[in-house]
């Protein structure tokens, strides 16, 4: 399921300005909205037939990156020049997931940001946006960077982009491994595999937890692309994104009408 938050940018309170790479610190801030309520997020859960535990290594969800509609970008300050702005999150589990989100979330702040800046956002509607029925082929545009991982001979860490050799290979694996972590058994469905990019990939540096002792950088790629998949499939990746570092706030995707 799919809910698009209207936010409103609370000026006045830390000010209008993000860090450049703000998506660790916004899943930060929205996990942690999650999971404040143990007793109700594992209530959740259970009844979509989920164990918590479950949600470690893929999660149940996914995070876009802020759509803001003015930006003005300086060296790794974002200045919000907009009064309100959206950020769509997705859930795998169905049952009772509209009242959670709502519960959770309406009329909630998020303060987001790094010790240099941050900006609170109030949030002023929620709105369902949740697709019906899947085709086997679909047009996807990245909300977040898309990232892959793979380890080297020498255990040194690879982002791969999507020219690499066997990109395909790597993309449809995940999707397999994200099937059987959820499900506990392998996808046996047809699937008519194919992949397309649609544009030319934007290569993303993003830093995480900057400014502390764990800082890194995770690599990224923004593209369109066609993928013929098992409509079960891609209501999995639809909901819960596509990739590698998803929990981080990677590898949101839409579907492009």
């Amino acid at each position: 399921m799919r809910f698009k938050l209207i936010l409103t940018v609370k000026s006045d309170r830390f000010g209008n300005v993000l860090p450049v790479s703000y998506q660790y610190e916004l899943s930060s801030c929205i996990h942690r909205m999650l999971t404040e309520n143990k007793e109700l997020y594992e209530q959740w859960l259970r009844i979509n037939g989920f164990l918590p535990e479950l949600s470690v290594k893929y999660r149940l969800l996914s995070i876009s990156n802020f759509y803001i509609p003015k930006i003005k970008v300086e060296t790794d300050r974002l200045f919000i020049l907009s009064k309100r702005i959206q950020l769509w999150i997705s859930c795998l589990p169905e049952r009772s997931t509209e009242e959670f989100i709502n519960t959770l979330f309406a009329g909630k702040n998020l303060l987001i940001g790094d010790r240099h800046t941050q900006v609170d956002l109030q949030v002023d509607d929620i709105i369902k946006t949740d697709v019906e029925t899947y085709g086997e082929t679909l047009n996807y545009l990245s909300l977040s960077p898309i990232v892959f991982v793979q380890v080297r001979p020498n255990k040194s860490i690879e982002y791969v982009s999507p020219s690499t050799p066997g990109y395909e290979e790597i993309l449809l694996n995940h999707i397999l491994e994200k099937y059987r972590h959820f499900f506990g058994k392998d996808f046996s469905g047809d699937m008519n595999f194919s992949f397309e990019l649609l544009s030319e990939p934007k290569r993303k540096g993003i830093f995480i937890k900057r400014f502390t002792k764990e800082e890194s950088k995770i690599i990224g790629y923004m593209y369109k692309f066609r993928l013929t998949l098992h409509p079960v499939l891609h209501r999995l990746i639809h909901n819960t994104g596509l990739g590698d570092k998803v929990n981080l706030g990677f590898g949101c995707i839409e579907i492009l009408e």
